[in-house]
Formats: C-alpha cells, sequence, structure tokens
C-alpha cells in the first residue's frame, strides 16, 4: 500500500521530470522564434508573455555578426545551427553544467535580435535565461560602431 508521503514524493518528481526538455527547433524562415511553455524557465522576445517577456536585442548587421564570431569563441556556447540571419546554440552552465536552449532570429529590417533563451531542465531557472539574454545585450551595445 503506498503511503500518502510516497505518494507526495513520486508527485513532486513527476513535476520536476516535466520541466525537462530537449532542444527547441528553429521556425522557418520568417516565422517567429517557439513560445516558450507554460514553466517559468524560458525567456523570449518575440511572444514572450509576463514574466516571460523580455525585449529584443537592438543591432546592426555588422553587431549580428561580431555577436556570432563572438559567441562561437565562448568555451561555454555550442553553436547548433548557423542559418545566416538565425542561429540555434546550446549554451552549458557554469556551476551544474546544465544545457540550455538559446535560439536568435536576426531582423534586419526592424534593426534587432529576437532572442529565444531556455532551460532544459527544472520547473525554474533562478533568473539565468534572463540574465543570460542581458549579458548578450550588454555585448552587443559593447560592439556598437
Amino acid at each position: 500500500m503506498l503511503t500518502t508521503k510516497f505518494l507526495a514524493v513520486m508527485s513532486f518528481t513527476m513535476l520536476l521530470l516535466i520541466g525537462c526538455t530537449s532542444t527547441v527547433d528553429l521556425p522557418g524562415p520568417g516565422n517567429a522564434l517557439p513560445p516558450c511553455g507554460i514553466l517559468p524557465n524560458c525567456v523570449n522576445s518575440e511572444n514572450g508573455e509576463g514574466g516571460q517577456a523580455i525585449d529584443p536585442i537592438k543591432a546592426s548587421p555588422a553587431q549580428w555578426q561580431a555577436l556570432k564570431r563572438w559567441l562561437a569563441a565562448q568555451a561555454d556556447w555550442d553553436i547548433v545551427t548557423d542559418n545566416g540571419d538565425l542561429l540555434q546554440a546550446v549554451v552549458t552552465t557554469p556551476t551544474m553544467r546544465f544545457r540550455d536552449d538559446v535560439q536568435m532570429r536576426f531582423d534586419g529590417a526592424a534593426g534587432v535580435i529576437q532572442v529565444r533563451s531556455s532551460s532544459r531542465l527544472g520547473i525554474g531557472d533562478m533568473g539565468a535565461n534572463r540574465a543570460r539574454v542581458e549579458r548578450l545585450r550588454a555585448r552587443v551595445t559593447d560592439t556598437s560602431p
């Protein structure tokens, strides 16, 4: 017979595992980045709502190219796909070695980089994805012409 404590532990474990995801597919040309799910472990500049919303990164074509070169040189970033204006990368967090997904789409007409950053594991991200996007924003600002 299952005890109430055992059921509570199993329910909590299942809830944590629901937060585990795999790599998110990049959108087709001209399409928006995929939306965040229901868990608060993602930020999205194109279609995030509430706590998942974040501003896109203002950038010129030269800044976009400089950012991509910089990301390729980072030891904790693994660029999985670079289709010119679409980029997908896996970022490994320094302490716990979690793998997070980042998708970026450069919109040259609007002069912005749309960005989505999401954790694969866990219900929340303790602000890691928002902080990552803000570091990217600072990096782009540092490369202003």
